[in-house]
């Protein structure tokens, strides 16, 4: 497993976080990515677009079905990962490292600091 940084943090089950300043990291757990087969296709916003906290901000497609992306933070979309949409088994092949799906800036200094209140060690 690659490290993009030694701290995640679990969100909604299924998604992973990192924090950097005000920027917020998304991926998806190894787990979950586990009971999934092929990924066919990512839906993701678009950079510069806003996202709610909690609310459904992307989907992955599977032939098992759909899995949701939501946001962690409400704020601005930086950066998503243009290498998943090019190639979608990334994010199945390097979860944690190069198959990350997106990065928010957050809008509320407050919902930073309520995420990083749960983080887990990638050990």
């Amino acid at each position: 497993m690659s490290e993009m940084g030694s701290e995640f943090v679990a969100y909604m089950g299924h998604q992973w976080i990192t924090v950097e300043g005000e920027v917020v990291t998304v991926g998806l757990m190894e787990e979950a990515l586990a009971d999934l087969d092929a990924i066919i296709k990512v839906d993701l916003p678009t950079e510069n677009e806003s996202v709610e906290k909690d609310e459904i901000c992307g989907e992955l497609e599977t032939k098992d079905g759909s899995l949701n992306i939501y946001a962690p933070v409400e704020g601005t979309v930086l950066e998503i990962n243009s290498a998943i949409a090019d190639n979608p088994e990334l994010i199945q092949e390097d979860p944690y490292g190069e198959g990350w799906v997106i990065r928010i800036e957050a809008a509320n200094p407050d919902d930073i600091k309520e995420l990083t209140s749960g983080t887990i060690s990638n050990d």
